[in-house]
């Protein structure tokens, strides 16, 4: 991935929609969106089953995004930082919270998704052999009980910050309430120019910094999918999407094979669980690599279409 032929200040043309149109209907969208968040909390309070786990993961992800991103836009600290700030923090501490549920969901998933005929590469002439299957039902065995555990630590969480959590987010919201000067989400050219950064930053992609990568993708994601006015960008947004959906299935399989070895260390390597798992992620990385080559060169080659209006 080569972005030197660009520079990150660049602007395409005629994407961003009027800024009055976007920051009043920005005044709407966003309580909508913090009520979500609190209605989700709500019912992974009662019950923190994978769905609901997910949701709140996402929801806050969002939100947290959005925020990130118009701290980064003010002047130095704007009257509602603060509350801002506080609610963020928090938020952290919900998705530390929220993430060993959500990691033994994931990783059991993947397990059951093993039995399927074509879950299994012919390369390399592995099989799910009765050794394997053993060991896939003992991880299976294991991760359910952390799965367990974890659930009924978080629900402790979540008894002990839920009032606080949603009072911080309603302190938020009142900060950010008319007539402060506010506006939620951002315009296509600035996801042009964020999708742009992240191609000078990570020039070449390895698995070394493939999930870091990623992680900055989510997030560009998810600021071009929660503004207020409808932009141009379902083609971005498919691009964003395929580029985190493949990183997430290496990463997926890399961190469950080291989970496999650690489990089954000194029982020896060939024809096991773990070189089975080693093989998908050496797998998944090379398509993933791929995927991401391709998507970054099909939203650059779009920006320069566009091109340059105007500096950031």
């Amino acid at each position: 991935m080569n972005s030197s032929s660009l520079s990150s200040g660049e602007e395409p043309r005629g994407e961003k929609p009027p800024s009055g149109k976007l920051d009043a209907a920005a005044q709407a969208e966003f309580p909508r969106q913090v009520e979500a968040w609190r209605q989700s909390l709500e019912l992974c309070s009662q019950k923190p089953s994978r769905k609901r786990v997910h949701s709140l993961r996402v929801a806050t992800l969002r939100l947290q995004a959005g925020l990130e991103h118009w701290l980064r836009t003010q002047e130095p600290d704007p009257p509602a930082a603060r509350a801002v700030k506080r609610w963020s923090e928090q938020g952290k501490k919900l998705r530390r919270a929220l993430r060993p549920v959500r990691e033994a969901d994931v990783y059991l998933s993947k397990l059951a998704s093993l039995h399927a005929p074509s879950a299994v590469p012919e390369e390399g002439h592995l099989s799910l052999s009765p050794r394997c299957l053993r060991q896939i039902g003992k991880l299976e065995q294991r991760l359910t009980q952390k799965r367990q555990t974890a659930e009924k630590k978080l629900i402790a969480k979540l008894e002990d910050r839920r009032e606080r959590l949603d009072r911080l987010s309603r302190e938020m919201e009142a900060a950010l309430a008319p007539p402060a000067p506010f506006r939620w989400g951002c315009s296509a050219s600035e996801i042009s120019g964020l999708v742009a950064d992240l191609a000078a930053e990570f020039s070449s992609l390895d698995s070394g910094n493939l999930h870091a990568f990623r992680k900055r993708i989510k997030k560009v994601r998810y600021l071009a999918g929660i503004s207020a006015v409808p932009l141009p960008q379902t083609g971005r947004q498919a691009a964003l999407k395929r580029m985190q959906a493949a990183i997430g299935e290496w990463h997926d399989w890399h961190v469950l094979a080291e989970e496999a070895r650690r489990e089954f260390r000194g029982r020896g390597k060939a024809g096991g669980l773990a070189q089975l798992l080693e093989t998908l992620a050496s797998k998944s990385l090379k398509e993933a690599l791929g995927v991401c080559q391709r998507s970054m060169a099909h939203l650059l080659k779009r920006r320069a279409k566009n091109g340059p209006s105007s500096r950031r």
